[in-house]
């Protein structure tokens, strides 16, 4: 049955070769942008290298200081009495004003009080904000500087190509070495080979030594888009004796399992809502904005602080017009299969006449238009592969690499059976209930 299946389906392809190839445009340049899109996603958002773990990360943002006052206003309303005499009226408003300020944190709030989260299985301190401009030969090179701790090798699994990370024992010694990417290889050394472990690099008037080499991460996230990786304690000393809650740094917890990160969360509220303020401080409380990976991202792209709204905010919107973007060519693709079908009507009256059932025409034309769209996501994939490594190649899109991830060609496959069951179940379904005396007639 299925072979027969598939010898009728390429006939019938054959048969009308406009309708096919008009077909076979439509399905093949749709499927190809879903797939550049489904790449683009897996890189933002997907499980990939150095953020595998993703669904186990809680990044702290930034704090908040608040303090709530109440301000009051006094009115005076004076009239003057048939006596002649003024009486007064006073009347009082209250007004209950809110100050914040927000910030990153220093880095002895997060060495006192984040080291002890009970819940967190592992953390790593960072401080992430620097541009260091390195003068080579008549070029200017601009290298996104990051100041790490050891635990950052472990909480994120970037991939090495050669060396390996700092320690424990570099950061305490505050050694001067460096872990870089093979962009800032490429820009710095004009080679990403295993011969630029050991290398000098000036940066900011100090040498430091390259240790190890990492692969460039497919997303521009600002906690692992650096170029050159630094022991966290050589950054300046007085950033790191600053007394002020307030400073350059963040943090990234891991939870042990997915599950972990609400106690996390709930570890940080409670220590925000409890943390102990100096009576001369302004300021009467503080809030640890934190989020798991989804809010995160969220946040971010829509620069929201409220987690929740921040996700309504960017993933509805976006599958609204991702639906929106394939209900369209599916509409043209039903059209277009709607008109194919409507001149086989005799061959199918013939069929049921002989005894085919109502479902044996609906499935074969699924099958048929099942057959056409799959040799359209060939075309498709062919067309998104080239067209991704074209964008990769030429860095068409800055700080972001589209992603091949075997998820990407998972999700395709999907897309081209959903496609095809969508565009052909209704033409075929039409033609399924073909009234045999009308189209023999």
């Amino acid at each position: 049955m299925f072979k027969n299946y598939l010898l009728l389906s390429l006939k019938v392809l054959k048969r009308k070769p406009f309708y096919t190839f008009v077909s076979l445009f439509g399905i093949s340049f749709t499927l190809t942008i879903l797939m550049v899109i489904s790449s683009m996603a897996d890189a933002s958002i997907g499980n990939n290298a150095p953020m595998t773990d993703r669904d186990q990360y809680i990044f702290i943002n930034y704090m908040e200081r608040s303090v709530e006052s109440i301000d009051t206003i006094y009115t005076i309303d004076s009239v003057l009495m048939e006596s002649g005499e003024m009486r007064y009226d006073t009347t009082t408003d209250f007004n209950n004003n809110n100050s914040n300020s927000t910030n990153n944190l220093n880095y002895k709030f997060l060495d006192q009080n984040l080291r002890t989260i009970g819940s967190a299985e592992n953390y790593t301190f960072l401080s992430n904000n620097y541009q260091t401009d390195v003068y080579l030969e008549g070029r200017k090179i601009n290298l996104r500087t990051f100041y790490v701790d050891a635990n950052y090798w472990d909480v994120f699994d970037f991939q090495f190509k050669a060396g390996s990370p700092f320690t424990q024992e570099d950061n305490t010694q505050a050694n001067q070495v460096a872990v870089i990417t093979t962009r800032a290889a490429i820009e710095y050394f004009g080679t990403d080979d295993a011969s630029v472990i050991g290398r000098e690099m000036v940066l900011n008037e100090r040498v430091f030594r390259v240790k190890g080499m990492v692969a460039r991460p497919l997303m521009d996230d600002q906690y692992i888009n650096g170029d050159v990786f630094m022991p966290l304690l050589t950054i300046d000393a007085r950033q790191l004796a600053q007394e002020e809650l307030y400073g350059p740094f963040n943090a990234v917890l891991k939870a042990s399992s997915p599950a972990g990160t609400k106690a996390i969360q709930e570890e940080l509220n409670f220590l925000a809502e409890n943390y102990p303020l100096p009576p001369e401080s302004w300021y009467k409380q503080i809030k640890l904005h934190n989020a798991n990976f989804f809010e995160y991202f969220a946040q971010s792209i829509v620069q929201e602080e409220d987690a929740a709204k921040a996700k309504r905010l960017l993933y509805i919107p976006l599958i609204i017009l991702l639906l929106l973007f394939v209900a369209l060519p599916l509409i043209n693709l039903v059209n277009l299969n709607v008109s194919r079908v409507f001149e086989r009507k005799g061959e199918i009256a013939v069929r049921k006449a002989f005894g085919a059932n109502p479902s044996d025409i609906l499935w074969q034309f699924i099958f048929e238009n099942l057959v056409l769209t799959f040799i359209g996501g060939i075309i498709g994939a062919v067309l998104a592969i080239g067209l991704i490594k074209y964008i990769n190649k030429n860095d068409l899109l800055s700080k972001v690499s589209l992603s091949l991830s075997p998820m990407v060609f998972v999700y395709f496959i999907i897309l081209i059976f959903v496609f095809a069951l969508l565009s052909g179940l209704i033409p075929a379904y039409r033609m399924s209930r073909t009234n045999i005396a009308n189209s023999l007639r």
